[in-house]
């Protein structure tokens, strides 16, 4: 079920973009035989639904506030730690050449403001491997989920 679900996912992202609505989604996926259990398809569909609508909202929030819960999405996934932030970062490899952007994965069991995120960013930037030889150029802080309350281990 697990790869399944992962491709279904993704797919769901781009039909609640277009706007299909759940029952025509669910129905096209159990005729492309890419189906799960109905109530599970429902919850993944709302948790995807809420991440659409608050991508982007935690750069509004000031950088010494701690977001509420109208800027972050509760997901019913598993996750290691309680939250995830993404953050958009801008680097080079060199000065004069053209800017990468990608997002980075922050995960934390407190919650954390956009102020203290960054600083991780910025403090931790060396220590990726793969970054060393980048030149963080400016970051933002973009979006946070929240594991559910109601989550098993």
């Amino acid at each position: 079920m697990g790869i399944e679900r992962a491709e279904v996912i993704a797919r769901m992202r781009a039909a609640f973009r277009e706007g299909m609505s759940a029952g025509r989604f669910i129905n096209q996926m159990r005729s492309e035989g890419l189906t799960y259990r109905r109530t599970t398809m429902l919850s993944d569909w709302r948790t995807v639904n809420e991440l659409e609508r608050k991508e982007g909202a935690l750069r509004f929030v000031r950088k010494d506030r701690m977001p509420t819960k109208s800027v972050v999405a509760t997901v019913d996934w598993e996750m290691s730690q309680e939250f995830m932030y993404k953050v958009k970062t801008l680097s080079r490899l060199k000065p004069g050449e053209p800017m990468t952007e990608r997002f980075v994965n922050i995960m934390s069991d407190k919650p954390l403001t956009p102020a203290e995120l960054e600083s991780q960013i910025e403090e931790r930037w060396g220590e990726w491997e793969r970054y060393a030889a980048e030149e963080l150029v400016s970051l933002q802080v973009w979006s946070a989920a929240q594991r559910s309350p109601s989550w098993q281990a």
